[in-house]
Formats: structure tokens, sequence, C-alpha cells
């Protein structure tokens, strides 16, 4: 398993036909995560493959227009889906904390 984009992109190669699939976390619901099969057995490949969906879903699922929620943000951790910072009030709003959260840094990328 490769992780790029602070844990929002996630290559994985199935065992069973070795070519990588992109997995998409961009938030905690099933509507923000997308997985995709790269069809390629080529890492480089599939690289470029993931990277293009990654941008792709970012564009749809979470736009710039969106507003902004603690999975947003550098400091959540995808794969348990908390704040590193273990900031109790993050969990609490629903997410809707980082509004107010003098630490929040976009981990999105900026739109071209």
């Amino acid at each position: 398993m490769i992780r790029l984009h602070a844990g929002r992109l996630l290559l994985v190669c199935d065992r069973t036909d070795r070519s990588w699939h992109a997995r998409v976390m961009l938030g905690p619901k099933a509507e923000h995560q997308v997985e995709v099969d790269t069809g390629t057995v080529h890492l480089p490949d599939a690289l470029l493959r993931a990277e293009a969906v990654f941008q792709a879903a970012v564009a749809s699922i979470r736009p710039e227009t969106a507003s902004v929620m603690c999975w947003d943000c550098i400091q959540w951790e995808m794969s348990t889906q908390r704040c590193d910072l273990l900031l109790p009030e993050s969990k609490r709003s629903g997410g809707r904390y980082a509004v107010s959260c003098d630490f929040f840094q976009r981990a999105l990328p900026a739109a071209d």
C-alpha cells in the first residue's frame, strides 16, 4: 500500500489480479470515498492514473466552495478518522470545528 496526499489517496495492489487500485478518501462518509481500478500492473502508470482520479474526485466531491470541515485539514488522520492534535472539539462538532480552529491547514490541493 502506498499513501499519498496525507492518506487521502491510497494505492493498493490487488493480490488476485496484481493490478493497482486507487482509493480516494476525502471524508468519513461513504459519499466522500471512491475506489477505482487503475487498469495497470505497472506502478508508474498506476501513480499517474491514481493522481488523475484523485484530482477528479477532489473537484467533484470536495470543491473549494464546499464548507470547510475538520477532515479537510492536514492534521486529520484518515485511517483513524480523528484529529492528530487530539482536539476533542473536532469530534464533538461533527467536523464543523475547522472554521474556528487555529491549527487548520488545508490538506487538499488548490484548484488550478
